[in-house]
């Protein structure tokens, strides 16, 4: 019924009568938002991986740390979302085809999906996890990845409707095939500070908790879609 009604959205409820214009849309935004988080058995799985994870590199270097960073740290993620990690230790070279052959052999990473970026910026193992089918995203001593998740949770207590906002935002890119970086779209992190500066720059600068998301959606497209100067700003 609710597909149907609604067009397939499903995060919309049944039964709830949505008030007209800007009231229905900040009410469905709300919805939306309570839609899309991970259940506590997604994160559960989502956890369970990470530990797999750390099992083998600990395995292999004991005093290594592996640390989760990105959207899976902030809570910001949708449910396609890769997970970040980051593998903080000592070596000479970075041991990225040892950890790509053990993930393997350990029977976690999918051995057709295994990719090692060696000549990236930044080095990094891609694998899908062959238990849950989430992707993951493995580095080596790049800290600042979990400064910056860190200091996302910070501003995700300043700004109430921040959260809300950005997990819109997400969807609307990924329908769109706008939220990849090398297919010219927008990253997450990107993303994340363009609502943040959005926040910190609105002229009412009074975000409680009964903010109206929809006015806030709006208002960030008519900046980032009308107003901002890209020629000297971007």
């Amino acid at each position: 019924m609710s597909k149907t009604k609604y067009g397939g959205a499903p995060w919309r409820q049944r039964d709830y009568n949505y008030g007209e214009g800007i009231i229905g849309l900040h009410e469905e935004i709300e919805h939306f938002s309570q839609y899309i988080l991970p259940t506590p058995v997604e994160h559960g799985v989502r956890n369970d991986l990470v530990k797999r994870c750390a099992s083998v590199v600990n395995a292999l270097w004991p005093d290594a740390v592996v640390e989760i960073f990105g959207s899976f740290r902030t809570g910001l993620f949708l449910p396609s979302a890769d997970i970040d990690l980051v593998v903080l230790g000592r070596w000479d070279r970075l041991p990225l085809r040892t950890l790509e052959a053990e993930l393997v052999s350990c029977g976690i990473a999918e051995s057709s999906s295994i990719r090692v970026l060696d000549m990236a910026a930044v080095p990094i193992i891609k694998f899908t996890d062959r238990l849950s089918k989430i992707k993951v995203d493995l580095s080596f001593n790049i800290a600042n990845g979990v400064q910056s998740a860190e200091l996302i949770k910070m501003f995700k207590r300043d700004f109430p409707g921040l959260g809300n906002l950005v997990l819109v935002l997400k969807q609307f890119l990924l329908q769109r095939g706008l939220n990849e970086v090398f297919t010219g779209g927008i990253s997450s992190y990107s993303l994340i500070l363009m609502c943040i500066s959005f926040l910190q720059l609105h002229p009412r600068n009074n975000f409680h908790s009964n903010i109206n998301l929809g006015v806030l959606l709006l208002e960030f497209f008519e900046l980032y879609g009308l107003r901002f100067n890209y020629a000297q700003l971007g």
